[in-house]
């Protein structure tokens, strides 16, 4: 899902800067009224509109006002995000900006870009349409964001290994299929290669062992049904597809770093509150002055 933007107007900054990721489960989403530029430094999972992508530090998203995306991180961190309005008119020409850019060396770039944009419109207290320091920051936003179209144009060796290898479709059945008894050789087959070639190309692109990826993505699941379901521990280990129960409160407090039954006890009120102060589920905007920031 691409972001289209006018090339005859100047994007309008709403707000811009460094938050960090208050609730890093899908189960909390959002909806911005406003175009969303992040750039992460923390590894997660991103779900945008119907899509889901793993993001790494240094990756940035280009996403739409009005669409519905999560994030969902074991060790959630901070991400640059700038927000912007930038509807273009019906004479107006536009491009298309990438949805997801592994940016690799040139994130340095880009983000010291972010980090100036931020600053500047952190300075200016007369938020005047003409005031210089706006303009500057609506204008350096617009090179960045111009240059952003380029290069998903152009394209990177990141981009270019995921289009040759269908990752997305092959996370998404995994998702849909965890209650099953995963292994490394059912899921080479399913990706028509060896399972020495998709271990390999794997760690290279997600930098980490499938085996892991697996485990996480099983817990992420049993996290989400334990604080918002009535099912029991055993019942959630089974919808995991890992039905022994004391091997699942094992791997659980492996990557939870707590038994499951605790981890209900200090999470279900939690998921279940929508605070005034950060965003909540169903992905309700909170407005600009409000005490915690957007994703």
């Amino acid at each position: 899902m691409s972001v289209n933007i006018s090339t005859d107007r100047l994007p309008t900054i709403d707000r811009a800067g460094q938050y960090p990721l208050l609730n890093p489960v899908h189960d909390f989403t959002y909806r911005n009224p406003t175009n969303a530029l992040h750039l992460y430094d923390y590894h997660a999972r991103i779900r945008i509109g119907s899509g889901e992508h793993m993001i790494h530090p240094g990756d940035i998203t280009c996403i739409q006002a009005g669409t519905v995306y999560s994030l969902e991180s074991e060790h959630p961190g901070k991400h640059w995000c700038i927000h912007y309005f930038d509807t273009p008119e019906s004479r107006d020409r536009t491009i298309a900006l990438p949805t997801l850019l592994h940016l690799g060396l040139n994130s340095r770039f880009y983000l010291e870009q972010m980090r100036h944009i931020s600053r500047l419109w952190g300075s200016v207290r007369n938020r005047a349409e003409h005031d210089s320091l706006t303009l500057e920051a609506c204008f350096r936003l617009k090179s960045l964001l111009l240059s952003l179209h380029n290069l998903g144009r152009s394209g990177t060796a990141g981009q270019r290994s995921r289009m040759n290898f269908a990752w997305d479709e092959l996370l998404n059945w995994i998702d849909a299929n965890l209650c099953l008894p995963l292994s490394v050789p059912l899921l080479a087959e399913r990706a028509n290669t060896s399972p020495a070639t998709l271990s390999r190309k794997f760690r290279q692109e997600y930098r980490m062992p499938l085996i892991q990826y697996l485990l996480q993505r099983r817990i992420g699941q049993a996290k989400s049904l334990l604080a918002t379901t009535s099912l029991t521990i055993c019942e959630v280990g089974a919808a995991v597809g890992i039905p022994d129960p004391q091997y699942f409160n094992k791997q659980f407090r492996k990557v939870a770093g707590m038994s499951p039954s605790r981890y209900r006890d200090n999470n279900r009120e939690y998921l279940a509150l929508k605070k005034s102060d950060e965003a909540v589920k169903d992905g309700l905007w909170q407005p600009s002055g409000s005490a915690s920031p957007p994703a």
